[in-house]
């Protein structure tokens, strides 16, 4: 077998990205100790990307600061030959949208009282994370910025992790977002944060609503393409009318579009819920026992805890999709970089978004590798709930193209018309043949700005569009 640093028996591949890869490994330390755990390298053909090796450094150095019991804990880190690697806490079980996903294919959703204690759980753990302080005792400002199901871990014996700080804020990250870009999952985003504003702890508290609506109704509040916009443009998110009261008042409080007027910070927020699960359980409610139960009866037998395949380079997009685009996305336990645009997420009962899930071993173990070669992430499993119909790839080679992004306060809702054709509102990002196009912008009250000319070329991509932004 081969080891790496001289102490962590790489097993098994997990799974392979853009940017790293991620093997079941085994700890062997002194007088025959032993331990299971994750390791996550750069991979080799992205050694040399500065800026990526900065994510992947600031991404560790980040979560050894960040201590505990409900978030993913980072044991170790280190450079081999030029390559880093991060060593993980390996969690035996899966993320929460895969959990729900097999759930509503049971016909056994996630319990409501479940949900509640799943959710409180996450919010104590953003808690410890957006009140972390520095060695002087400076405040580092950390916000997740990408909590969704995805990003919660379940094991079997009832634990609860909170993943994926690799896109996260904080006060000493050494890559910083460009101002053109916005990070996290779109249908899980406060508005502050799609529209590139200053954000903090309450943005993470946007997200934990929806979060907890998608568990208890199967889709995120901003699940609709066109919630965002409505958002943006002063029309408050309303909770699902069949919740309970107690949850609808506490979700409906999270996701304001004022961040003044949601709960002040992740513990206020799970505070409420464990008010709302004291209302809603039985009183010999135990979380634990109670998830547990639960995952005996979702998860398919013989299921592994296997990770979910991990895309090498962003999806085709369809033509309509809107204009906010994130860079490149460095999963504390998912291995790789992933593109974040702003396609429509899936919900909660869909097949989930790349995470890495700690693993079992498997009854026949892979053979020993002789060197880390690239891993051929295995196919993705189909989806149990299927978000929508996604256009097919065309059978002939598609036309070259760039990308035009269209947005800001200014032009919200606005109807966008590209070359003589009504395309959708803004904001917006459009595929379009690469050269030269006129663009003209209907405000909602009638007024009509351009058109405008603009020429699309091959440089503007879906990470570096063209922008119309006022």
């Amino acid at each position: 077998m081969t080891r790496l640093a001289g102490k962590y028996e790489l097993v098994r591949p997990l799974g392979q990205g853009g940017m790293a890869e991620v093997w079941e490994a085994v700890l062997h330390g002194d007088a025959g100790f032993r331990r299971r755990v994750a390791v996550k390298r750069m991979a080799a053909e992205r050694v040399g990307d500065a800026r990526l090796q900065r994510m992947f450094v600031d991404e560790a150095r980040l979560a050894s600061r960040l201590h505990h019991a409900n978030l993913v804990a980072v044991i170790d880190f280190g450079v081999v030959d030029g390559v880093a690697f991060q060593v993980l806490e390996l969690v035996d079980g899966f993320d929460l949208a895969r959990l729900a996903s097999w759930g509503a294919a049971a016909g056994a959703p996630v319990p409501v009282p479940v949900a509640l204690g799943v959710v409180a759980l996450v919010a104590h753990a953003l808690h410890a994370a957006h009140t972390a302080v520095s060695d002087d005792g400076a405040p580092l400002n950390i916000v997740h910025r990408d909590v969704s199901p995805q990003n919660v871990l379940v094991s079997r014996a009832g634990e609860v992790k909170l993943a994926d700080f690799g896109i996260a804020l904080w006060e000493q990250r050494t890559e910083k977002t460009l101002g053109a870009t916005a990070r996290g999952k779109p249908t899980y985003m406060a508005p502050e944060q799609a529209m590139r504003g200053a954000i903090d702890g309450r943005a993470d508290v946007f997200s934990l609503g929806c979060t907890l609506h998608a568990l208890l109704t199967g889709h995120s509040p901003l699940g609709d393409e066109n919630a965002l916009v409505d958002l943006l443009a002063g029309v408050e998110l309303v909770a699902e009318p069949s919740l309970a009261d107690p949850i609808r008042a506490l979700i409906g409080r999270s996701l304001r579009r004022d961040r003044q007027l949601r709960q002040p910070t992740a513990e206020a927020f799970a505070q409420e819920c464990e008010q709302a699960l004291r209302a809603l359980a039985a009183p010999d409610f135990e979380l634990r026992k109670a998830l547990k139960a639960w995952l005996r009866v979702v998860v398919p037998a013989g299921e592994q805890p296997a990770p979910t395949p991990l895309p090498s380079a962003p999806p085709p997009r369809a033509p309509s999709r809107t204009w906010l685009a994130g860079l490149v996305a460095v999963g504390l336990v998912a291995a790789g970089a992933l593109a974040v645009t702003l396609r429509p997420e899936q919900p909660a009962t869909a097949a989930p978004t790349p995470t890495v899930a700690v693993i079992e071993p498997v009854p026949e173990p892979a053979p020993e590798p002789a060197a880390l070669p690239p891993i051929a992430a295995p196919a993705r499993p189909p989806s149990a709930v299927e978000p929508k119909a996604r256009r097919p790839a065309p059978a002939v080679a598609p036309t070259a193209v760039g990308f035009l992004a269209i947005g800001g306060e200014r032009f919200l809702k606005s109807e966008v018309v590209v070359d003589g054709r009504a395309v959708g509102f803004a904001p917006r990002q459009l595929e379009l043949p690469q050269g030269a196009h006129q663009v003209e912008l209907v405000l909602p009250g009638g007024e009509r700005v351009g058109p405008r000319t603009f020429t699309v070329t091959a440089q503007h991509t879906e990470l570096s569009p063209l922008r119309w932004v006022e």
